[in-house]
């Protein structure tokens, strides 16, 4: 018996100590990930295009204002257009931190930016930089524009995509059911695939969890959801089996400019949660038509 509490008592200790150890590296991923995106800003600030360019990811994307896309090549090739669009400070700073996914939000001028950095082998990496004009005061959320008639097979049922591990299927499939959530309303359901701190942000309104789960239970009193934005690519990337980022393409169901979508997913409570949702509209691109004029 005695050897049997002693047992126990070992077990527990090595669980506490684990676990201390765990919210230390944590605490200090936290700090090294908001270190690497301050020095990233710093280093823009005094033109230290080598400094930038060791802190790129590979896979590092840079969309502007005006819906542009540029990769990790592109981007140092056009070095002072970044730099120019990062001079100053920015206001309303948001962040949050995901293991090994940050994010961090803000309004520079006239301007809502957007800096993911994810941690990599060699530490942490800017990942994704996107900008979206400010929308104008009191305009209706792009949701509430799209309500009305039409069918949703893309997104809903079908996208450009084939999913290639465990983790991206299951991301998928939960942004899909908020699409189908979305076309035949049902708030309390959807708000289950919501994270607590999500925003969607794109060219025509700001809106947080709160706001967007009002306007989906006015569409489900009124029996009429919006039918999803067809995709036209997507990607996903898992960072340590609790967090993702999502890239897609999208063109608007009721006819306008294409855009730019950057998504960021958490694992949290056993189900993938949507955290943040930015858009910007390509504005070089050609007006698409709508699939249904509605409502």
């Amino acid at each position: 018996m005695r050897r049997i509490v002693i047992a126990a008592v070992a077990l527990a200790s090595l669980a506490a100590g684990t676990l201390v150890i765990e919210r230390s590296r944590a605490t200090n991923d936290e700090q090294m990930a908001k270190d690497a995106e301050r020095a990233f800003v710093a280093n823009l600030a005094t033109g230290d295009q080598k400094a930038i360019g060791s802190a790129l990811d590979r896979r590092f994307t840079w969309t502007d204002t005006e819906g542009l896309t540029r990769n990790r090549r592109e981007t140092l090739k056009d070095f002072a257009a970044l730099a120019a669009a990062t001079t100053g400070s920015d206001s309303d700073v948001q962040t949050n931190f995901y293991r090994r996914v940050l994010t961090v939000r803000g309004t520079h001028g006239d301007t809502r930016v957007l800096r993911v950095f994810v941690k990599r082998r060699h530490g942490w990496k800017a990942f994704v930089a996107l900008e979206t004009p400010m929308p104008p005061a009191g305009a209706p959320a792009s949701v509430e524009q799209a309500a009305g008639s039409g069918d949703c097979d893309n997104p809903c049922r079908t996208v450009p995509y084939t999913p290639k591990t465990p983790v991206e299927k299951d991301i998928l499939a939960a942004w899909q059911k908020t699409k189908l959530l979305e076309w035949k309303p049902d708030s309390a359901q959807w708000a289950n695939f919501i994270a607590d701190e999500f925003m969607i942000i794109n060219n025509t309104t700001i809106r947080n969890k709160e706001q967007r789960v009002v306007i989906a239970k006015h569409q489900q009193e009124a029996g009429t959801g919006a039918p999803g934005d067809p995709v036209t690519s997507v990607r996903i990337y898992g960072f340590g089996g609790n967090a993702a980022i999502m890239t897609s393409q999208h063109t608007p169901y009721r006819g306008g400019k294409p855009y730019t979508n950057v998504r960021i997913w958490v694992l949290r409570e056993g189900r993938w949660q949507l955290a943040l949702s930015q858009q910007v509209t390509v504005q070089s691109a050609t007006p698409v038509a709508a699939v249904v004029a509605g409502p």
